[in-house]
């Protein structure tokens, strides 16, 4: 018969310890593969995205080239028009949100200074009470 050799408790542990060392590091390299894969793939989607903006600008101006003409005054015109425009309101937005922060920090220090003033008071009817209680005493 064949003969079975007896491992102890103990290197029984081991061997577990050991196996189970081992698929840990097994996992840790294929998550930091998966990670670095994905980085990849993100940025390859990212430059292609670029690419094809590209090249629909590209189409654009050989387009523009073989009409034979850019665009009208008008429309150059109008551009500019919407340019301005949306400067404009970009500026008015701005101005608004300054003005906005302006009164919320005003309003802000006018509650802090309510707040404190109530404190102040508080603590003033405290220091004459404990004053009477000291007299009494």
């Amino acid at each position: 018969m064949v003969t079975i050799p007896h491992i102890t408790q103990n290197m029984f542990y081991i061997v577990l310890a050991a196996i189970a060392v081992v698929g840990l590091i097994m996992l840790i390299i294929q998550f930091r593969i998966v990670r670095n894969s994905t980085k990849k793939v993100n940025a390859l989607s990212k430059e292609a995205e670029l690419k094809k903006l590209q090249l629909v600008e590209i189409d654009m101006k050989s387009f523009q080239i073989m009409g034979g003409k850019g665009l009208s005054k008008n429309e150059n015109g109008w551009l500019n028009l919407k340019k301005i425009n949306r400067s404009n309101l970009m500026s008015k937005i701005g101005h608004f949100n300054n003005e906005i922060d302006y009164r919320v920090d005003h309003l802000e220090s006018t509650r802090e200074y309510l707040k404190i003033q109530n404190r102040i008071k508080d603590l003033d009817r405290r220091k004459d009470e404990f004053e009477e209680k000291g007299k009494n005493v």
